[in-house]
């Protein structure tokens, strides 16, 4: 038992010495407490609403005023696109769409069913089931009020109110399964872990057993150095997401409506970014323990400040911002847009711009951080 106290002891003066452990046990988790305690929510909020009103009457626009103000919807009025509706719900400026048909007003004030259509974009199936919930609320509530209005101007008229139908249609994932969802985004947490954790890893543990410094002695540059240490784990990572992406299809029967070469083209660009990670935390850390707490810090914000289960949009703006350097939410997007909605190179231009930058300023400067220490 003597024994089991020294070594407590010795642990204990071990983490109290070393100021990198310091900050790992005690600062770290406090910026993981305010950052996320304040990200981290599950209401739905601010959902972009595009209303096209093919009526024009008082009706339809008392309508619209139901939605401008429910604090649930981002309303964008536009006039009438036609079959163009889809573009917006692609290009990701809307999740819904409600069109007011023509003779709206006219059906209320002679108590005809009128239909609402609602275009629903179910790429994000918790978003969208939750905001239907919100716009069917709201529809049926407008017409409770109307029907009781009309009954006040004219009780001696019994009338039975005629509600709302909405009718509507679910695209890009139709029977809002969750698992479309989620799997694009589990694939992207696989492929960040095999390549940030194992490559910081395996440079500390090199530097660890003295063979680090063996390798510097030796005729080859320290550029060289890490593209021996980065590229093994680049392929291990592409294997990992093939593997990955094969499962969720034959298993999960996810599908994948977009081009499977061009997902493996911005997997290469987000490895990038994912490979200087490692690279910059094997520079922070000076033994594998450190290593670890210092990935398993930056990955839990990674994953809870991507989007994959909470929207960014319902987040502060502070964080918003924090998020923008975060690769993981540009990848998971790139997933979740080529899995279900086939998007193409110029829908997600936004999404590969921002891996670029990225992965070129931390491996530009995880580069320079190992040639410092090299040195």
């Amino acid at each position: 038992m003597k024994g089991v106290l020294h070594l407590v002891r010795k642990e204990l003066r071990q983490v109290f010495r070393d100021p990198m452990m310091l900050r790992i046990v005690f600062l770290m988790p406090l910026f993981q407490l305010f950052i996320l305690g304040y990200a981290v929510t599950f209401d739905v909020k601010n959902v972009a609403l595009l209303v096209i009103d093919r009526d024009g009457t008082s009706a339809s626009r008392g309508l619209i005023d139901r939605f401008a103000h429910n604090e649930h919807f981002v309303v964008k009025q536009i006039g009438d696109p036609g079959k163009g509706i889809e573009r917006y719900l692609r290009r990701g400026e809307a999740v819904l769409a409600v069109v007011i048909p023509k003779h709206f007003g006219r059906s209320l004030e002679t108590g005809k069913p009128t239909e609402v259509e609602i275009l629903l974009d179910g790429s994000n199936s918790n978003t969208a089931g939750i905001a239907l919930g919100y716009c069917n609320r709201t529809l049926y509530r407008f017409a409770a009020d109307r029907a009781a209005e009309g009954h006040a101007r004219a009780p001696s008229i019994t009338r039975a109110p005629r509600f709302i139908e909405p009718e509507t249609r679910i695209w890009y994932n139709p029977e809002l399964k969750s698992v479309y969802f989620m799997i694009p985004g589990i694939i992207a947490i696989l492929l960040t872990i095999i390549t940030m954790l194992l490559t910081g890893l395996a440079i500390v543990k090199e530097r660890e057993t003295g063979t680090l410094e063996q390798l510097l002695v030796t005729p080859l540059k320290p550029w060289q150095i890490i593209a021996g240490k980065t590229i093994p784990f680049a392929m291990l990572g592409v294997a990992e997401m093939a593997l990955a992406t094969t499962v969720g299809v034959l298993w999960f029967h996810i599908p994948i409506v977009g081009n499977v070469a061009l997902l493996a083209l911005l997997a290469f660009t987000f490895i990038l970014a994912t490979l200087g990670l490692g690279v910059l935390i094997s520079t922070l850390a000076g033994t594998q323990q450190q290593a670890l707490f210092i990935t398993w810090f930056f990955l839990q914000i990674f994953i809870l400040l991507s989007g994959l289960f909470y929207p960014i949009e319902n987040m502060p703006r502070a964080v918003q911002l924090i998020t923008v350097i975060n690769p993981l939410r540009y990848f998971i997007a790139i997933n979740r847009e080529i899995f279900l909605k086939g998007g193409g190179l110029g829908v997600l231009w936004p999404e590969l711009r921002s891996l670029l930058v990225i992965g070129v300023c931390v491996f530009a400067f995880a580069t320079m951080r190992f040639h410092k220490r090299a040195g």
